[in-house]
């Protein structure tokens, strides 16, 4: 054997060696659990999982004969069994309330995401036997005189002269729409709302500007 075949020799074992020794390190190496090793974390994930999927199957279970929602004090699961409420409409509806409660179905127009033909899909479903007092202080502005037509409730817009139920709730629901009134003159763009109807309220409107 030639020195040079020696030395490919000796290159080609220490090549295989050096490769047992990466081989058996990798093989031999820590290997972090899955999950920790505190069994009580077992429990609690089993527990928050079990919970969500009871949660998620409650969702899906539709209305009995009868059965009928109370959106002041249902849960978001409970609220989102309703046709055509998911579980972010659900939530939106559970913020709504803590501000002002719903004291008839049309406040619902309020919250974003429900509109006339959804509340008239859920009129029948919801729950008003028992509604929570109003809360005055979101549409009204120091002068009880004058209501803000950009926070008040389709309830409280119904205080205002000439305003009954339906134009309270095409208030609500243009505002949602195309956004806050900033001038008297800009709720002629509500359907039923003319000169003369806004000559009636111009004293008793704030715009909370």
């Amino acid at each position: 054997m030639t020195d040079d075949e020696r030395r490919a020799a000796l290159w080609a074992g220490a090549l295989l060696l050096l490769a047992s020794l990466v081989r058996l390190g990798w093989e031999v190496r820590p290997v972090p659990p899955l999950l920790p090793a505190d069994t009580t974390a077992y429990a609690e994930l089993i527990d928050e999982t079990r919970a969500a999927v009871d949660d998620e199957e409650r969702r899906r279970t539709p209305l009995g004969p009868g059965e009928r929602i109370d959106p002041n004090r249902g849960s978001e699961v409970e609220i989102a069994r309703l046709p055509g409420i998911g579980p972010a409409l659900a939530g939106r509806i559970v913020e709504a309330r803590a501000e002002a409660p719903f004291q008839r179905p049309e406040d619902l127009l309020e919250v974003p995401g429900v509109g006339p033909s959804t509340l008239e899909a859920i009129r029948l479903l919801l729950d008003f036997d028992d509604p929570p007092p109003p809360v005055r202080s979101a549409g009204f502005r120091g002068d009880p005189d004058r209501i803000d037509v950009n926070r008040a409730s389709a309830a409280e817009l119904e205080d205002l002269p000439g305003i009954g139920p339906a134009l309270a709730a095409r208030i609500v629901e243009d505002r949602g729409r195309e956004g806050p009134f900033r001038m008297p003159e800009d709720l002629l763009r509500v359907s039923g709302i003319g000169p003369s109807t806004l000559e009636r309220l111009r004293d008793h409107l704030d715009f909370g500007w």
